[in-house]
């Protein structure tokens, strides 16, 4: 086990009998005081457009060296001990390094006012900065991908290697234990790494500092509800069932929403596929026998 400190000392609230939570969250400080505070919902007309360079993932296909799931009270979290598994680029403000990454079931962030089964967190700090906790006192020092699962037919066999391990820790909090499968982040990415929403806010945990640069794709990744089901009941720090471990959707107030895709590409295969139909239309054989009836007719009654 893991020793919780004070500060783990805080609850989400508990859902209606109907599923649904009422209350909001009570944790004080800049959870509740702050101005940039996440998760938001996310739209794209609330959105500006963004044209950023593609985000480079360094050693994201290698596994996780001696990982160990832990329950955290609050969630499932696998930490890196690894400084050599990076991302830069793509709106980044330079070069930063995986932590940990952790579960939220629901998601936290909403698309639409969509709120998806799973949400992961891939928690990044500025490679500035010696440790995670020393970025989290600059702005945009920590920067956080998220990854937004939706509920299928089939299995994920990546959330499995987490799932199996489950079974060992679920039952109190501060457990830990090893991996029983590898586990390489990058394949809890969504194929399409290129469409995004990207704001400025912090993290949605106390003492919910705003210090985090959230990246939040917008293709989401299949997992069965099943392995859903499988998250809700790991136990919290008191002991009961984490049915839900998300929280309530924060206000943009004041700060830009950007919304990044290929638009060049985009707008240049659209184009393309246009002057593509346009000629295939203008060469085809019943234009081209068109033309010369029309010509023959002009010719001819001159």
């Amino acid at each position: 086990m893991v020793d919780l400190q004070p500060d783990d000392e805080w609850y989400y609230p508990s859902p209606d009998p109907n599923g649904v939570i009422s209350e909001p969250e009570s944790w004080g400080g800049q959870c509740e005081n702050g101005r940039r505070q996440s998760p938001i919902d996310l739209t794209r007309e609330a959105a500006v457009r963004g044209e950023f360079g593609p985000i480079i993932f360094n050693n994201f296909k290698l596994p996780i060296r001696q990982a160990q799931l832990t329950n955290t009270g609050h969630s499932v979290q696998v930490n890196n001990l690894d400084t050599s598994v990076t991302i830069l680029g793509g709106g980044l403000p330079g070069r930063f390094i995986l932590d940990q990454l952790h579960f939220h079931w629901g998601s936290e962030h909403t698309l639409s006012g969509v709120r998806y089964a799973l949400e992961l967190h891939l928690v990044h700090y500025d490679a500035r900065y010696p440790t995670f906790k020393d970025a989290t006192a600059a702005q945009n020092g920590v920067a956080v991908l998220a990854v937004l699962f939706h509920v299928a037919a089939q299995s994920n066999m990546n959330i499995g290697v987490i799932l199996e391990t489950t079974a060992e820790i679920r039952n109190a909090a501060g457990n830990v234990a090893p991996l029983k499968g590898k586990l390489s982040p990058f394949n809890l990415l969504p194929k399409n790494r290129t469409s995004y929403f990207q704001y400025e806010g912090s993290l949605t945990t106390p003492a919910c500092a705003e210090s985090v640069l959230w990246t939040v794709f917008t293709e989401s990744v299949p997992v069965s509800l099943e392995q859903v089901d499988q998250f809700k009941v790991i136990h919290d720090q008191s002991g009961h069932e984490l049915v839900n471990n998300f929280r309530s959707v924060q206000p943009l107030n004041a700060r830009s929403l950007v919304y990044a895709t290929e638009w060049n590409s985009v707008g240049y295969s659209m184009a393309r596929t246009l002057q593509k139909s346009f000629l295939a239309v203008l060469l085809s054989p019943l234009t081209l026998l068109s033309g010369i009836i029309w010509a023959h007719c002009i010719f001819t009654n001159s």
